[in-house]
């Protein structure tokens, strides 16, 4: 082969090498731009179009009377993208923020790598001033505007309400239409009513440049807006929740007041409280040890989870019991000489001299415990947790209130696993309502509205209404009424005219009002931790009742000296809103009972002295 044969061969082999090499690359151009170009065009967008979350308006939050109670003010979040987010982002976020980088990148690894991650809320102006300014270095940064929860009622209704927080990770587990850094209710009706309070979320796919920063808003089918949330409508009446507040002043305890008609709950009052505003944005991590390290345990709430020994009030409930069962009659008759013997022990009443003979009506006017020793002892455990099980105690009431506790009712069958069987002993602090038996205020509220009403009663219920803001939709809250069947009317009949006994001649004498006539129970229960704890149930006006009501006050002592009167006071505010009562004329009829007793001291002095001169010794 000479040379030029064998340059001539490497000729065509380069032209052969260059039309395969050409052929190879529009074969892959038509692979890549042809059959692959949907595959590609995608992936391109997903680099450059992204999805925007837009969060919608919490609903407001208002009372009975449409006093607003909670709404929404703008407030800046500040998110990270994972996918774009370089180190020195997280060092400089970690100090302006002051978040550890830590906590950031565990928020981070929660989140898709184009899912833009919540890492602060409710930040200032001045920190997202330094943001703009350094935004160039800061890949991955971005900040949006988002509703805040602004409070009317700082203290006064933190219980009802609660609290929201950012959602946890099994909240993020169990519902899949939330996303890292969502805010959700943490506690009370914010978490109750959540779903209906929160919206929905709208989405927008916009254009983004290298930065991550919009350049073109892209109009897609997928698009939506938010959807608001639905403002609710509580059946509490602000003015009458304040004025409870007022009322326990550095008192620790709770008030539950019900509309017996309806189960409307007018007043749900938990004290000491705490600061609403506390908890719209980042905790200080101060203030939260402050709060969950205080001694009067301000974050719990004392009238749906706090339980109590009930004292006197529950004699009611042995009272029904054993004139329902046939054991006793209403003239059954127990001779009080302040002491009680059962076996080798002996126990007191609390007049220590003693009532004399009680049937049932004095017995429960003058709240004499030896009655009910010796009633307790008759009905026997069987009974008595029968018809404690059938008032609802023992039981949760299904409040909005998912923390709501459930009390504890006593069995035979809880005294053999405690203490191998029941004593008279046990039985007869059952019967006064000590020994293991504990309640709820809100409990006792529901007990007095069935006693009102003779047995028929509704679901106790924070919610009035919820109205749609698109719509105009409402959804009233309207429960089927219940009843309790077993218990024969002139049962209650009895009960309720010694009920009204206790207000107007015995020991709930201090909740009287000129006026209106009331019902009531008064009850002091004795605790190992302290000071007895001051009780006193009622119902109000006595012949057509409105409003059941409950008061509790923890350590407060004597019923009749500390909750009877605060419960007088709450309902002649209840009446006077309602236009029934008068203050003004109250004071004056009272000033002219004082001023004719008075009188008639004066008058029993000068006989005396008269007697005196008359008959000197």
């Amino acid at each position: 082969m000479n040379f030029w044969n064998f340059l001539s061969e490497k000729q065509n082999i380069f032209y052969i090498s260059s039309v395969l090499a050409v052929f190879i690359l529009l074969a892959r151009f038509f692979s890549i731009q042809i059959e692959s170009g949907e595959l590609y065009r995608q992936k391109s967008d997903e680099n450059s179009i992204k999805i925007e979350t837009k969060i919608p308006v919490r609903g407001n939050i208002y009372d009975r009377n449409g006093l607003l109670i909670a709404d929404n003010r703008p407030a800046f979040s500040v998110y990270l993208i994972r996918s774009r987010t370089k180190p020195k982002t997280i060092e400089f976020v970690s100090k302006l923020l002051k978040i550890s980088k830590e906590d950031i990148l565990k928020k981070l690894r929660k989140g898709g790598p184009f899912q833009p991650v919540k890492i602060a809320r409710n930040v200032d102006q001045i920190i997202l001033t330094t943001l703009q300014e350094n935004i160039l270095e800061l890949p991955g940064v971005e900040w949006k505007i988002e509703p805040k929860r602004h409070y009317f009622y700082n203290e006064a209704f933190s219980h009802v309400l609660g609290t929201l927080g950012e959602i946890d990770e099994k909240g993020l587990n169990n519902n899949k239409e939330y996303e890292p850094g969502d805010i959700v209710g943490k506690k009370g009706i914010e978490k109750s009513l959540d779903k209906e309070l929160r919206g929905k979320k709208g989405y927008e796919f916009v254009k983004v440049d290298a930065l991550g920063r919009v350049v073109e808003k892209i109009d897609q089918q997928e698009n939506s807006l938010p959807y608001p949330g639905k403002d609710l409508y509580l059946s509490i009446d602000a003015r009458l929740q304040e004025y409870a507040d007022s009322l326990f002043g550095d008192k620790r305890g709770a008030l539950v007041a019900i509309d017996v008609r309806n189960g409307e709950v007018l007043t749900l009052l938990s004290n000491p409280s705490y600061d609403l505003n506390i908890f719209t944005g980042p905790v200080d991590p101060t203030i939260w040890s402050e709060l969950i390290s205080d001694t009067l345990h301000p974050l719990y709430d004392r009238a749906s989870q706090s339980t109590y020994p009930p004292g006197s009030t529950y004699k009611i409930v042995a009272a029904i019991a054993a004139l329902n069962e046939g054991i006793i009659s209403r003239w059954w008759s127990v001779n009080c000489p302040g002491y009680f013997r059962i076996g080798r022990s002996v126990v007191r009443c609390w007049k220590s001299d003693g009532h004399g003979t009680m049937d049932l009506v004095n017995a429960i006017k003058n709240s004499c415990n030896v009655y009910f020793y010796r009633l307790g002892l008759e009905i026997g455990i069987d009974v008595w947790s029968e018809y404690s099980n059938l008032f609802g105690f023992g039981h949760k009431t299904g409040i909005e209130l998912n923390n709501e506790k459930r009390g504890l009712v006593p069995s035979e069958a809880f005294y053999k696993k405690a203490y191998g069987a029941i004593t008279p002993g046990l039985l007869a602090n059952l019967a006064i309502g000590q020994g293991e038996l504990l309640v709820t205020p809100i409990q006792m509220a529901q007990f007095a509205s069935i006693l009102a009403n003779e047995g028929v009663y509704y679901q106790p219920h924070l919610v009035y209404k919820l109205q749609d803001n698109i719509t105009q939709n409402e959804k009233v809250y309207k429960p089927a009424p219940k009843k309790i069947e077993k218990i024969r009317p002139e049962v209650f009949k009895i009960i309720k005219s010694a009920m009204q006994k206790v207000v107007s001649e015995g020991t709930g004498a201090a909740a009287r009002i000129i006026g209106v006539d009331l019902a009531g129970k008064t009850g002091t229960a004795q605790n190992p931790h302290g000071a007895s704890h001051s009780w006193f149930i009622c119902f109000a006006p006595y012949e057509n009742p409105e409003i059941a009501l409950c008061i509790v006050v923890e350590n407060g002592g004597s019923g009749s000296a500390v909750a009877a009167p605060m419960a007088g006071k709450y309902l002649r505010r209840y009446f006077y809103l309602k236009g029934e009562f008068d203050y003004e004329k109250e004071r004056k009829i009272l000033y002219e009972i004082w001023k004719k007793k008075k009188e008639l001291e004066e008058e029993q002095k000068k006989k005396e002295e008269q007697l005196q001169v008359q008959f000197p010794l």
